[in-house]
């Protein structure tokens, strides 16, 4: 049975964010890869994250049905003792709808919803979701999560 945070995803997915492949950057840390059904799935971590935690990020966001088949970066990284996950987007148009609306856009709310999940998911870690254009140095908009205590 499918979950709401599944079938969120799965219409997202149909609208909004493209997200990684393999970015071709690695200076954004050790790249990790998967077979997933749609694609091959890469992922880059940076030495803050230690493997086993970017496993289970990498994980749950195949888990969720993360849309890896486009050739944009995805990394997870550890930033002022906070989780960060940033997503690269090459779509001009979400982008654009992203910066207009903030929270009342459907992509955030999404993220809204991946940043507990995942947090619940690592022990309750605070989450930030950094989403960036093509380059993950080109940031556009930044959700912080904070985990409840």
């Amino acid at each position: 049975m499918a979950t709401p945070l599944r079938c969120t995803f799965c219409l997202f997915l149909l609208t909004a964010l493209p997200a990684c492949g393999s970015g071709g950057n690695v200076s954004w840390g050790v790249e990790i890869s998967k077979h997933t059904p749609l694609a091959m799935a890469t992922m880059y971590h940076s030495a803050a994250v230690d493997a086993t935690t970017a496993d289970q990020v990498f994980q749950l966001l195949i888990d969720v049905n993360y849309n890896f088949a486009s050739n944009l970066p995805v990394q997870v990284d550890r930033m002022a003792g906070r989780l960060t996950l940033r997503l690269g987007n090459d779509n001009k148009e979400s982008i654009a709808e992203i910066i207009a609306e903030g929270e009342d856009n459907g992509a955030v709310s999404y993220f809204r919803g991946l940043a507990p999940y995942l947090s619940s998911n690592l022990g309750g870690q605070e989450v930030d979701i950094i989403l960036c254009r093509e380059d993950l140095a080109d940031e556009f908009y930044t959700l912080k999560w904070q985990a409840e205590n």
